[in-house]
């Protein structure tokens, strides 16, 4: 399931009730996060506190927000990020492209 929060400065996205983000709900999360971007001109945090495991699917969601993100002028940055998943990350230097917070 996919939760966002509102606030002032920005945008919360999370990914709650499962911690996974594969070809079964990356596209909810893509959808949440590209919406939250481009038709709400907000910046988005993508709290990733419960995933343990991300997919190619799910990579590409986040250079997708990278990249919608950077056509708004906006900010995208993941926080709470699980080692598992953060070394994947650094694998594919995606931390090169996208901040994350602690």
């Amino acid at each position: 399931m996919i939760e966002v929060n509102r606030n002032p400065e920005e945008i919360v996205v999370s990914v709650t009730g499962t911690n996974r983000v594969t070809v079964t709900n990356a596209g909810e999360l893509k959808t949440a996060v590209v919406d939250c971007l481009s038709k709400e001109k907000a910046n988005v945090v993508l709290n990733m506190g419960e995933v343990k495991y991300i997919d190619s699917t799910g990579i590409s969601v986040l250079i997708s927000g990278v990249k919608v993100a950077r056509e708004n002028n906006l900010r995208f940055e993941l926080s709470n990020v699980q080692e598992e998943v953060m070394k994947l990350i650094r694998l594919m230097k995606i931390d090169k492209i996208i901040d994350i917070r602690g």
